[in-house]
């Protein structure tokens, strides 16, 4: 697609109730359901509507009209006005569901390819959450599709990754939250939001943290029992303190510890032993590149976790407790609850 013709598509959302001619400007965040024409649909939405209650957010409904080759719209103008009219009528009736529980709901059509739309919707719409399926239910079943996988790498927006319908039919209730923990306070930086999440649904919370047994080893040998014993308990404690503060803020929390060369496949194995519903971590964690978009847990919970997961990056706003205030999480994380120290 050229540059010229994306910044011109770019600059108008098409809805199907009321002006369709609504400016692409820097907005308050929302969450976003990331429509396609396939099994996963229905799943996205009942998703994204689950999280938008939990989080006070506004929720919108994206539908992507794919282009011809280089961006040039369909030659017949009767095709192209089918297709959008079509995208209109589907999302209507979504929305006509949507609207018993969330109030005030967006549509959203836009002309193009859809990962480069959502990135633009994304950076007008700084803070929000795109909701979609890992992949569709076409090709291969495993890993993350095209659009996935290009809009986790572009780090534009925390995400809401769903299993294929093809795999799993996932609760969009939320009654047990996995938090992958590891002792960086970029990881606890999610926890604003499980908060949120977990007093809005009355849902429980495990924390987690898996520590590598190259982490465990001492320089010397005679010292190898007492150097482990100290990392388990140091591990342990950090864990319990967590819980502690969440139990003061009246959530039902416990804790999980292990050991594990293999952090994420330890983390999927306790989020099917334990039935999670949701996995919520941070983008980023110990190493916190910054040249990166997501870390390696993020990346490899996105591609394989057998739950939804949510990957949020730092940049995730959500509503602080006073009436007309929000703010970005890490504010949220010392003014909302008792976890700053």
């Amino acid at each position: 697609m050229s540059t010229n013709t994306r910044s011109r598509a770019s600059t108008v959302l098409r809805s199907p109730v009321g002006d369709e001619r609504t400016r692409f400007s820097s907005q308050a965040p929302q969450i976003l359901a990331c429509l396609d024409e396939d099994m996963n649909r229905l799943e996205v939405t009942r998703h994204a509507r689950a999280i938008a209650k939990a989080l006070d957010l506004q929720l919108g409904f994206a539908q992507i009209v794919e282009t011809a080759p280089h961006g040039v719209l369909p030659a017949d103008p009767i095709e192209w006005n089918l297709r959008f009219t079509e995208c209109r009528d589907g999302i209507g009736e979504l929305i006509g569901e949507a609207s018993e529980t969330v109030s005030d709901v967006l549509p959203v059509v836009l002309p193009g390819t859809a990962h480069e739309r959502l990135i633009d919707w994304a950076e007008g719409h700084r803070g929000s959450v795109l909701v979609l399926a890992r992949h569709s239910g076409r090709g291969p079943h495993s890993g993350l599709g095209t659009t996935a996988d290009r809009l986790l790498k572009s780090g534009a927006a925390s995400m809401l990754l769903l299993p294929s319908g093809r795999e799993r039919k996932c609760s969009a209730e939320y009654r047990r939250l996995l938090v992958p923990l590891d002792g960086s306070p970029n990881s606890e930086s999610v926890l604003p939001v499980v908060t949120r999440l977990a007093q809005s649904l009355e849902a429980q919370v495990i924390l987690a943290h898996i520590v590598s047994p190259t982490a465990e080893l001492p320089s010397l040998e005679t010292q190898a029992g007492s150097n482990r014993s100290n990392t388990s308990a140091r591990a342990r404690n950090y864990l319990e303190t967590w819980k502690l503060r969440l139990l003061r803020q009246g959530i039902d929390a416990t804790v999980y510890f292990g050991t594990d060369s293999e952090t994420c496949e330890r983390l999927n194995l306790i989020a099917s032993r334990l039935e999670i519903d949701l996995v919520v971590v941070a983008s980023h964690g110990q190493t916190n590149l910054a040249s990166a978009p997501y870390g390696s847990v993020a990346g490899a919970l996105a591609k394989s976790a057998p739950c939804p997961t949510f990957i949020v990056q730092p940049d995730l706003r959500i509503p602080l407790a006073k009436p007309g205030r929000s703010g970005f999480m890490f504010e949220a994380l010392a003014a909302e609850t008792e976890f700053a120290s």
